[in-house]
């Protein structure tokens, strides 16, 4: 199970064995030696109570169902959110029962979700306090830059990812996907994109790339609330939704796609894995890679996703194509520049 977790702009992995026999922690490169089973109540070396409660989901996480283990991943990935949830917002977040997520905090030998909270606030409190190493990028923010620093061996860093970012993009997307996502965005009479802060230029780029092939299509990233609200009630299943969803699911974005599932709308979900919250209720999924050196989400796999996408649509039957695009150059020569009139 190739399984990556995020926290913050660092990457942490399942657990698993060094040359030595130790056991790696949820750290990149860190390894720990198992340490003896203690009471709860009893402070460990972190400051907090117990073991650390990601070492914890870690070490239980191939005894976990599928559906426990998307609950562990989005511990994994905002632990800090999580404090603040209530266990219905929760179970929203990611498309599941409140009796599933309690079953879980038993599970990881928690007695509530109330305890799973506490437990993580404090977790999270001890790592500011001491400077925790998941925190170890963003501490560099603001330091002046090291002279000698090899910016050749930083670029070619950064080059390697973002190939591998791409690579892995490719592999992850299936072709009878893609071709779903296609017939679908076809068939549709209007064809509504959605996506959330960062994802949304990403979410406009495809909206004006269909548009510009004839697709009636309407970019749903940047409404007010009230419109968008309003797109999403005359959606029906004569229509088609794409669906932008990075780590970090919105909230709305995950509510968006269960009440589109329930109203039968056709679903394209592009995000980073299948069983993301709102790519449960997808029609067809793309995955993409979101690694980034830095930065928490990368887009370059969700960008050239979508350049896929028109790409595959424009070319699925190039006569429908340029029918439509002769259309659309016929009302823009009809309708004219901006030009104030004279």
């Amino acid at each position: 199970d190739a399984r990556t977790h995020q926290h913050g702009d660092n990457l942490i992995e399942p657990a698993e064995k060094g040359r030595d026999g130790a056991k790696r922690t949820g750290v990149r490169g860190v390894f720990v030696r198992p340490r003896k089973e203690k009471d709860r109540n009893d402070k460990d070396e972190n400051g907090g109570k117990g073991m650390n409660i990601l070492e914890e989901v870690n070490a239980r996480y191939e005894t976990l169902s599928p559906v426990q283990k998307r609950i562990a991943d989005y511990i994994f990935k905002y632990p800090d959110e999580i404090c603040f949830y209530s266990l219905k917002d929760l179970a929203q977040a990611l498309g599941v029962t409140e009796v599933t997520i309690l079953r879980f905090t038993k599970k990881i030998g928690l007695s509530s979700f109330v305890e799973m909270k506490k437990i993580l606030r404090e977790h999270l409190q001890s790592s500011l306090t001491r400077g925790d190493l998941l925190n170890r990028v963003s501490d560099q923010v603001g330091k002046p830059a090291v002279e000698n620093e090899d910016k050749e061996e930083m670029l070619k860093k950064f080059s390697a990812n973002e190939m591998a970012v791409l690579q892995n993009t490719y592999r992850q997307i299936k072709l009878e996907n893609l071709l779903e996502a296609v017939s679908i965005i076809r068939q549709a009479d209007t064809v509504y994109v959605i996506g959330n802060e960062l994802i949304s230029g990403v979410a406009t780029y495809l909206a004006r790339r269909l548009l510009t092939i004839g697709i009636k299509t309407v970019d749903m990233s940047t409404m007010s609330r009230a419109i968008y609200n309003d797109c999403i009630s005359h959606a029906g299943p004569e229509d088609a939704v794409i669906i932008f969803s990075l780590p970090g699911y919105a909230k709305h974005v995950v509510n968006t796609a269960r009440y589109l599932e329930k109203k039968r709308v056709p679903q394209i979900t592009i995000t980073d894995k299948e069983t993301s919250p709102a790519a449960v209720h997808g029609t067809t999924v793309l995955t993409c890679d979101n690694r980034d050196l830095f930065f928490y989400n990368s887009v370059l796999g969700f960008l050239s996703a979508a350049s896929l996408l028109a790409y595959f649509t424009a070319l699925d039957d190039p006569e429908e194509t340029n029918r439509l695009r002769g259309r659309l150059s016929e009302a823009r020569e009809a309708v004219g520049s901006l030009a104030l009139v004279q």
